[in-house]
């Protein structure tokens, strides 16, 4: 198993927390500048209502995400010869994996179903 010094750890899990940040804060501000240049003629596009078609999407994606975080296991691991048992980041970490799944799953079905309704 090849060494990583720790200097090479640190600037890894620096760049990460960097990235981790960047992300929710263009993610935040994305949001925020869709809500303020909506108009009332944005309401509804070639006959979908595009306003409660997002709000729909954003509460079924919340709630993917609180019945995944709830029914994910916190079961104790053994990582690097040691027994983690932090039950909040056991469930944080299946929330992610079956979330990214269900998801992954959506839009293969989503592409799918457009794909012979045409």
């Amino acid at each position: 198993m090849p060494f990583v010094s720790p200097l090479i750890a640190d600037i890894m899990l620096w760049l990460m927390y960097i990235a981790s940040t960047v992300a929710i804060v263009v993610t935040v501000v994305s949001v925020v500048r869709t809500v303020r240049l909506r108009t009332k003629d944005d309401e509804v596009v070639n006959g979908v209502p595009r306003t409660r078609m997002a709000w729909v999407v954003v509460i079924a994606f919340l709630l993917c995400l609180v019945l995944t975080f709830v029914l994910g296991s916190s079961e104790p691991i053994r990582t690097n010869g040691e027994l983690f048992t932090d039950t909040f980041w056991l469930k944080a970490a299946d929330m992610f994996i079956y979330t990214s799944l269900i998801l992954i799953i959506g839009c293969f079905a989503g592409v799918v179903l457009s794909r012979f309704r045409n």
